[in-house]
């Protein structure tokens, strides 16, 4: 131990200052920070009663205009959109996949994947990104296309 004013804390071989006493727990327990609309703690994915193509045109403007995301990949064979998004707090990138598909009843659903990199701790981004989609293409498609259930 040193007299460094630190109490238990000694000096690693890199310099830092170390608590051998301290545990600090992973982020989360390893666990990414996802929020995923097909997950039943995620927030809740859309039905609407739109066709593919406004969903599909509409869910591709509205991605286009956001600042700091970048479209990757878009396959509207396999309905998926595979976005890169840049944040700058907390800093990092953050992986955003929406897949649109037709429902058993043949009404548009559109759900959202949204998770951080690396395992880092997201503060809630990904929840609010997610939502903030949602709401944009619900504000788009107008009142009268979103199916409760």
């Amino acid at each position: 131990m040193h007299g460094n004013g630190f109490g238990r804390c000694k000096r690693h071989e890199s310099g830092f200052l170390m608590n051998p006493q301290a545990h600090t727990p992973p982020l989360d327990g390893h666990r990414q920070q996802v929020a995923d609309t097909r997950a039943a703690a995620g927030p809740g994915g859309r039905t609407y009663a739109a066709p593919f193509a406004n969903v599909w045109d509409r869910l591709e403007a509205e991605i286009g205009a956001r600042r700091g995301w970048t479209l990757v990949h878009a396959d509207e064979e396999r309905g998926l959109f595979t976005v890169v998004c840049r944040n700058l707090v907390p800093p990092g990138t953050d992986d955003l996949s929406v897949w649109v598909r037709l429902d058993e009843f043949g009404l548009t659903r559109v759900d959202m994947r949204s998770s951080a990199r690396g395992g880092r701790r997201d503060f809630g981004t990904n929840q609010r990104r997610v939502a903030s989609l949602i709401r944009a293409l619900d504000k788009a498609l107008g009142p009268g296309h979103r199916v409760r259930r």
